[in-house]
């Protein structure tokens, strides 16, 4: 048996694979510097400063993704004017597409040097390496690499750059009436397990007003600081932090007070409750409401979230966990998540989402790192699930 080898030019194959006597022929062929090329892309992404308050940086960014795409005769559609720009790329003029890849690439800050990729015993480190430009590298370059496949499996892509401030451009799209089938998020479920479920949340600010007096007389005073504490203690009765899978209350800032002799008359606190269950959050709500509204204290909710919930039996999903299995060699596991993602704002509108990602670390921090083989190994999940 005699054996032959051939690298053809990936320009050659997507030409071939769009001419008529491609139907009569199968073609296997694999990129030989498909890693290389995923690296190159990575430290691009990461060399762009795009933290959400960096308005240029965070144009140039999708500006740089716009320009990797709009070779690809794909429908895209983005506002670069807006100081949080977003791109969403389809096969199809449509916004409905069967599956939507979406990546942030907005990132928190970091020091200068952290904004240049290195690679170090087998780890590439940067900012963004792994929340989660990684994500959006593998998925230009499957864009790139399989145009044909993206037109016949209906497949889009969503690049945004305000994910770490909470996302508002995901429900500005969502609200101009995009509605994907499926969505794919590569931001939690960690070496390379699925994210089973997500804990939804409500950040709120509490105000209160009240009546300074001499600390030494808070008879004649109204203690602001003491309204709040009052209510949080209530809250900390009711909502108590027993297990991690439990709703979780954490007071996470007090503020009032000008004098150590002084009554205050202003303070100010947050709150962040979360809870896999969304009756568990709307008890929350209204029993922090109902508080509040008793002691005169104000209540604004900058922060919410539903909380997310993969269905492994839904028909969207099965293709996926097969191609999951044939690539990782082994049924996944599964893993609950006690952050946020973009994932919940489509949860709002019963919109499934999947969500996993390599192995990596350092999330936010200054050894933020992915494991490099795995780049290569994210890819070829998502050829063997789409392409």
């Amino acid at each position: 048996m005699t054996l032959i080898f051939i690298i053809i030019h990936q320009s050659f194959v997507q030409h071939f694979f769009h001419h008529p006597f491609a139907a009569c022929v199968k073609l296997s062929y694999t990129w030989v510097d498909m890693q290389q090329n995923i690296e190159q892309t990575l430290a691009r992404l990461i060399a762009i400063p795009s933290v959400p308050t960096n308005a240029d940086a965070c144009r140039e960014i999708i500006e740089y993704i716009r320009s990797e795409l709009a070779p690809l005769d794909l429908h895209i559609t983005t506002d670069i004017t807006v100081k949080n720009p977003w791109l969403i790329a389809t096969a199809k003029d449509t916004k409905t597409p069967k599956t939507l890849l979406a990546a942030h690439v907005d990132v928190v800050p970091g020091d200068p040097d952290l904004f240049t990729m290195r690679r170090d015993n087998g780890r590439l480190y940067g900012r963004g390496a792994y929340d989660m430009k990684f994500a959006a590298a593998c998925f230009i370059e499957f864009a790139k690499s399989h145009t044909g496949a993206i037109m016949s499996q209906d497949i889009g892509f969503l690049f945004s750059t305000d994910e770490e401030i909470g996302g508002a451009s995901i429900l500005q799209i969502l609200d101009q009436g995009w509605r994907p089938e499926r969505v794919f998020i590569p931001d939690g479920g960690e070496d390379w397990r699925i994210e089973a479920r997500a804990k939804g949340f409500f950040g709120v600010n509490l105000s209160a007003s009240g009546q300074t007096a001499h600390g030494s007389r808070p008879w004649e005073g109204d203690n602001a600081i003491e309204k709040i504490l009052d209510l949080i203690e209530t809250l900390r009765h009711e909502f108590p932090n027993k297990e991690r899978t439990d709703g979780t209350l954490a007071i996470t800032g007090i503020s009032g007070g000008t004098a150590v002799n002084q009554i205050p008359s202003e303070a100010t606190a947050m709150i962040d409750f979360r809870s896999f269950d969304a009756d568990e959050l709307t008890r929350f709500y209204e029993r922090l409401t109902e508080l509040a509204s008793a002691s005169g204290i104000i209540v604004t909710t900058p922060q919410m979230g539903a909380p997310v919930s993969f269905d492994r039996t839904s028909p969207l999903v099965q293709d996926f966990l097969q191609a999951y299995m044939r690539v990782r060699g082994t049924a996944p596991e599964y893993i609950d998540s006690f952050g946020g993602t973009d994932a919940r704002h489509f949860a709002k509108f019963g919109i499934p989402t999947i969500i996993t990602e390599p192995r990596g670390g350092g999330r936010h921090a200054s050894n933020e790192w992915i494991m490099a083989e795995d780049l290569e190994a994210y890819y070829n999940l998502l050829v063997a699930w789409l392409a």
